[in-house]
């Protein structure tokens, strides 16, 4: 609905690097599911493929920023600085939204102005077409539900009407502040934030990985988080490139150091829960002792077990254990070259 209670336009931000082939299925899917005054912006962190060809057809629908190559963290922050919408909602180049998507949120957010950011779930087609159903829980690992996890549900059918085909679901609603220290439950391409939310909006541009899990757990130290306890997006698999893989060595230093920016500079959050983020950060601390011990690297490991400090140099690719991806990129002077989404 627009016109109404619901008049919340939406600017839907999507990073893209090297996505040529793909790129348009999630582009078709964003259009598909914008309403007048909504905004398609992609932004191109430096494509060599073609993608800016692959657009054109949609040129007249979208807004086109093209960049050098920086990484997913940058490409998302510039869609952010582009958006004119008070709604923003990502959606990476290679998958999929459903057409009710923006529907759903936007009536959440409306009628809910102290909620600041909403997610979802989401279905997953894989590389063979099989379908696999609600795989957020694949992600997060987390046994406990929903209401224990964010807050109590209530039906989504009492915030807003549901649209033709929906069948109703729960919507939770509350603080997942302190729970996104242990797992990352937001993924990226169901997220619609406030545009408002300012500082807390930023993506990571110094990490291989986990740049969004940083963005969220800052999102929401800010305010309240809702989740939607229905699919909205299709997450597709391919043959290409996708941040997959990394090991434990990557993962573990990524995380000790989303861990430190974040919960270890929360005064307030380690007055009250110093003693569980500090087993949380030694646990990783003792993942990438043993990952160094494995690679052969004994002097980095004694510093390591020691709490000494993590050190680069970053790898290109990404656990498949959590949200966001990206390609690796070409190597270029200095590093790795890394792509959006």
């Amino acid at each position: 609905m627009r016109g109404g209670v619901d008049d919340l336009a939406v600017s839907v931000v999507i990073p893209t690097y090297d996505r040529a082939r793909l790129v348009g299925r999630a582009v078709v899917s964003a259009l598909a599911a914008s309403a007048t005054g909504d905004e398609v912006i992609v932004v191109d962190d430096g494509s060599t493929d073609g993608t800016e060809a692959a657009l054109a057809p949609y040129r007249d629908r979208i807004r086109y920023v093209r960049t050098a190559n920086r990484g997913a963290g940058a490409a998302r922050n510039r869609g952010v600085r582009e958006a004119r919408n008070p709604l923003i909602a990502f959606l990476d180049s290679d998958d999929e939204w459903m057409p009710d998507k923006l529907v759903l949120q936007r009536a959440l957010m409306a009628r809910r102005p102290d909620v600041l950011f909403s997610f979802s779930d989401f279905a997953v087609r894989d590389v063979k077409g099989r379908e696999h159903r609600f795989y957020l829980s694949q992600w997060h690992k987390d046994s406990r539900g929903w209401d224990e996890i964010l807050g109590p549900g209530v039906p989504f059918s009492t915030i807003g009407p549901l649209p033709p085909g929906r069948a109703d679901f729960r919507v939770h609603v509350g603080d997942i502040y302190s729970s996104m220290m242990t797992a990352c439950y937001v993924s990226t391409f169901t997220v619609m934030v406030r545009r408002d939310a300012g500082e807390a909006l930023r993506f990571a541009e110094d990490l291989p990985l986990y740049e969004d899990w940083e963005c969220f757990a800052r999102l929401a130290r800010a305010g309240r988080g809702a989740y939607l306890a229905c699919e909205t997006v299709w997450n597709h698999g391919h043959a290409g490139p996708r941040l997959t893989g990394a090991d434990a060595l990557v993962t573990a230093g990524a995380r000790i150091a989303v861990l430190s920016r974040i919960w270890g500079r929360d005064a307030a959050f380690l007055a009250m829960e110093g003693d569980r983020y500090r087993r949380v950060l030694t646990e990783q601390h003792l993942l990438r002792a043993r990952a160094l011990i494995k690679s052969g690297r004994t002097c980095a490991r004694r510093a390591e077990s020691s709490g000494g400090p993590v050190v680069g140099p970053w790898p290109t690719e990404r656990s498949p254990a959590f949200p966001g991806r990206w390609p690796a990129g070409s190597s270029r002077s200095g590093g790795h070259s890394r792509g959006a989404s």
